[in-house]
């Protein structure tokens, strides 16, 4: 990590959205994140599953300006929304406590299945219904 380095808010995303073991084609996911007190700074990013299932979020960067400088405590507020077929499920909700890229999973880049009948439940420091592989 280097002074000027950008800050990472939320790494790169990698997934698969599956219904019953099988590749949901055409699920909208909403990624949101929030770093400061004013919740629409960051707008949200949105993508389709292609017919394997699969999607992709770019890392969300900032410049460190003077972050990296003065101590603190970051924390990002991360989420990923899986809308299909009327109904929307929780597929990550966690809290981002370091400016660098994949912190969220201890150095791991993110790499998600997301089964939609499967119930939300905490894994490690996140929850929703995608497990990190």
């Amino acid at each position: 990590m280097r002074v000027f380095d950008r800050l990472v808010l939320f790494s790169e995303v990698h997934g698969t959205v599956l219904m019953d073991g099988e590749p949901v084609k055409g699920a909208e996911l909403v990624q949101k994140v929030i770093w400061s007190e004013n919740e629409n700074e960051i707008p949200p990013q949105s993508c389709l599953t292609d017919a394997s299932g699969a999607f992709w979020f770019p890392a969300i960067e900032r410049r460190a300006g003077l972050h990296r400088l003065v101590p603190s405590q970051p924390v990002m507020l991360q989420r990923i929304v899986i809308r299909y077929q009327g109904v929307e499920y929780i597929g990550w909700r966690h809290g981002k406590t370091g400016w660098d890229a994949n912190t969220e999973l201890d150095g791991r880049p993110i790499k998600l299945v997301c089964e939609l009948n499967r119930e939300p439940g905490h894994e490690g420091t996140h929850y929703g219904i995608c497990e990190a592989r």
